[in-house]
């Protein structure tokens, strides 16, 4: 095997080690048995998901069936893939080229800089299908059935699955290379690199507002005339600004007839001619964009028992100075920076992309605007619901422990009692969830605006739950902390307790519901309804706050 084959089996390997799911690790460490728990609270929830996924794309294929248009769904998954990679997968790149802590190793090894990025290309792509696999694959797979689709699609649609996330993954691999060359002159790397991040973002951001104002502005009748009237109109009115997405719907729906030999010589072209491109950076580039980025830390004194003992000690509460390093772990390390704050503040301005338009409203909004003004008891809940959601999906709470990676140790000798390191750990993670309900609730207003009572009602639903989840999601993390990890997204990213912590959180949300529904159908009113929702989460808040502060005592001389 070549050296780069032998590199990215092992990278993957290290990447997916999740041999804690087999049966026999199961039976070896029985203390990991609560997993299997979860994971079916998991499918609980996400199973309902798919299902309504599934039912809306039927429905919009039986809708778009008698105009001949069907093959946008294709386009709009394409473009729903394509979009979320070129947000998110930021992420992935810069803590893997740049972060990670198997670099010392691997540079002085007889490996040329494009076989060391390659390598960690090839883990990031992989995880980025797992990615897009939710948006795209049963609207592929739903596609075929309802069209009635040969052997032919079915080969397109897995072609077209594997290449789609090159164009946006390679477009943002290019950009962090040169981000990286140029932060590194400087002396503040860490603020540059998370202003530099932060303008990627945004331009990625416009560049989907830009989008949909450029779409609602050209809506008209003549417009409208004239796209029904062409087969592919719509397919070319969602993906006109991004063309690669219309190059791989006509390629995956006209197969090897008509335009489809055409626009897949075109997307396969535009897909090699990126990676070539990113070739050609690694070779450059690469190596010069890690030159300094250890200076920092090299830098820095190493702190000793007795100073680190002081420091947390002297002059402030317990749990303050443990908040105070929950802030420092987070600040120091842009990666933990822009997945734990950044997300929760992405998550409601993408709801606002995908579902505002540039005059302000969507079918959508208006709809939850409908259900908002008949039954306030429906709003509130629902608010709640969204602002839990944009609070408590960022892995903070789920790697608050696996962040501290080998320096755990540190928390094992500091004269801390464990409960307090768990109550100053738990006013960090809330408190991110915190801006998460801020910025959840900023979009309610500015879409929906809601009624005083409504959202005040909203909030405070919504604030025990995060609450109550982030106290999950700590729980979950300190049971089976990742502390062995090669580079700082792996802490959050490829953590599988934060996966376990979305299972969680799904499924519970899905109870919840059910719960709710159930109180409705039982004849009791709305106000009431809340008002038992907010006391059920109320009293999983105060239990589940006890047994994290008992389970800290419990656990913490157990970890190694």
């Amino acid at each position: 095997m070549s050296k780069l084959g032998s590199l990215v089996r092992v990278a993957l390997r290290v990447n997916f080690g999740l041999s804690v799911f087999r049966p026999k690790a199961l039976l070896k460490n029985k203390r990991d048995f609560w997993m299997i728990p979860l994971v079916g609270l998991g499918i609980v929830g996400v199973g309902p998901l798919i299902y309504y996924y599934l039912k809306l794309i039927k429905l919009m294929y039986t809708l778009l069936a008698p105009t001949g248009q069907t093959s946008v769904l294709l386009t709009f998954a394409i473009l729903l893939g394509q979009f979320f990679i070129l947000i998110f997968g930021f992420y992935y790149v810069v803590s893997a080229f740049y972060f990670s802590r198997d670099l010392e190793i691997l540079i002085p090894l007889p490996l040329t800089p494009t076989q060391v990025m390659l390598s960690k290309f090839a883990v990031i792509l992989t995880n980025e299908y797992l990615t897009v696999s939710f948006f795209v694959l049963p609207v592929f797979i739903a596609y075929g059935i309802l069209a009635k689709e040969g052997p032919v699609y079915w080969v397109g649609a897995a072609l077209t699955y594997l290449l789609l996330p090159v164009i946006p993954l390679t477009i943002v691999a290019l950009l962090v290379v040169l981000l990286m060359r140029f932060a590194n002159l400087g002396r503040k790397k860490d603020a540059l690199i998370i202003v530099g991040s932060l303008v990627l973002m945004t331009g990625a951001l416009g560049f989907q507002y830009w989008i949909s104002r450029s779409a609602d502005s050209s809506v008209d009748s003549r417009a409208v005339a004239r796209v029904l009237s062409s087969s592919d109109g719509l397919v070319r009115s969602l993906g006109d600004k991004f063309p690669p997405s219309i190059w791989a719907t006509k390629a995956l729906a006209f197969g090897f007839k008509g335009e489809g030999p055409l626009n897949a010589l075109f997307f396969i072209g535009l897909s090699g001619g990126l990676f070539l491109g990113l070739l050609f950076a690694a070779e450059k580039l690469f190596y010069r964009g890690l030159v300094g980025l250890s200076e920092t830390s090299a830098r820095r004194k190493a702190m000793s028992k007795e100073t680190l003992a002081a420091r947390v000690s002297a002059g402030r509460h317990p749990v303050r100075a443990i908040f105070g390093r929950e802030l420092r772990i987070m600040n120091r390390t842009p990666i933990f920076l822009l997945n734990g704050v950044l997300s929760v503040i992405l998550i409601p301005i993408i709801f606002v992309l995908l579902f505002n338009t540039g005059s302000g409203r969507s079918d959508a909004a208006l709809l939850l605007v409908a259900l908002g003004s008949k039954n306030p008891a429906t709003a509130v809940l629902a608010s709640a619901f969204f602002m839990a959601l944009c609070g408590c999906l960022n892995g903070t709470a789920s790697s608050t422990f696996s962040r501290e990676g080998g320096q755990f140790w540190m928390s094992k000798v500091i004269p801390v009692a464990p409960r307090d390191q768990a109550k100053g750990k738990l006013l960090h993670s809330f408190g991110v969830a915190g801006l998460g309900l801020v910025a959840a609730s900023a979009v309610i207003i500015v879409a929906f605006h809601p009624k005083a009572a409504v959202l005040a009602a909203a909030i405070a639903v919504g604030a025990v739950g995060a609450f109550f989840l982030t106290v999950l999601g700590m729980v979950i993390d300190l049971a089976r902390p990742l502390l062995t990890w090669t580079n700082p997204q792996k802490a959050i990213k490829q953590n599988l307790n934060v996966l376990l912590a979305v299972f969680a959180d799904l499924g519970f949300f899905f109870l919840l519901y059910f719960f709710a529904r159930f109180l409705g159908k039982a004849g009791l009113s709305g106000p009431t309804v809340v008002a038992a929702v907010f006391g059920l989460l109320s009293l999983l808040g105060i239990l589940s706050y006890r047994m994290l502060l008992r389970f800290a005592d419990k656990r913490y001389p157990q970890i190694e």
